[in-house]
């Protein structure tokens, strides 16, 4: 038999794992909102890249791409001229506003080897599943589960 005792910090102990449960579905439901992405402008083993490959946002959504290099880039569209940014100094940003459902490839014009693709969905489209692997903290750190699962077998409570 549980004491009252032994019973608190049990319900303790529940009461933090169901915190991280709704921080990483909270996590992961707003970014799913579709209104708004941020592309940032990076460097990994000396050659620049958009750090998102495929950001996707709903028909009315924003895009802002965000230079963290010391050099400048462009957004330009590889077919059409949906994409025409100035050059974006280090530091700088630059956003555009899709008005149409479709997917736009899009290159730096200074580092053609640059690539990346925006997607935009109609009104009321879901957007694809990006990744079966368990949930993970907010900020994209530890997964949740599996400590969720070890501090409840180690505190003798259920989780599943």
């Amino acid at each position: 038999m549980t004491t009252p005792t032994r019973l608190a910090p049990r319900l303790a102990l529940l009461g933090i794992l169901t915190l991280f449960a709704i921080l990483a579905i909270g996590g992961s439901v707003a970014a799913a909102s579709g209104t708004s992405a941020t592309v940032k402008i990076g460097e990994q083993s000396d050659k620049y890249m958009f750090e998102t490959k495929t950001a996707t946002i709903s028909v009315g959504g924003t895009v802002t791409w965000s230079n963290g290099t010391d050099a400048p880039h462009t957004v330009t569209s590889d077919s059409g001229s949906e994409l025409q940014s100035p050059h974006i100094a280090a530091d700088g940003t630059f956003s555009h506003t899709f008005k149409t459902a479709g997917t736009f490839a899009y290159h730096c014009s200074i580092h053609p080897y640059m690539t990346a693709t925006v997607v935009v969905l109609a009104a009321g489209a879901t957007p694809p599943a990006t990744s079966t692997a368990a949930p993970t903290s907010p900020t994209g750190g530890i997964p949740l589960l599996p400590i969720a699962m070890a501090l409840a077998a180690f505190a003798g409570v259920g989780v599943l």
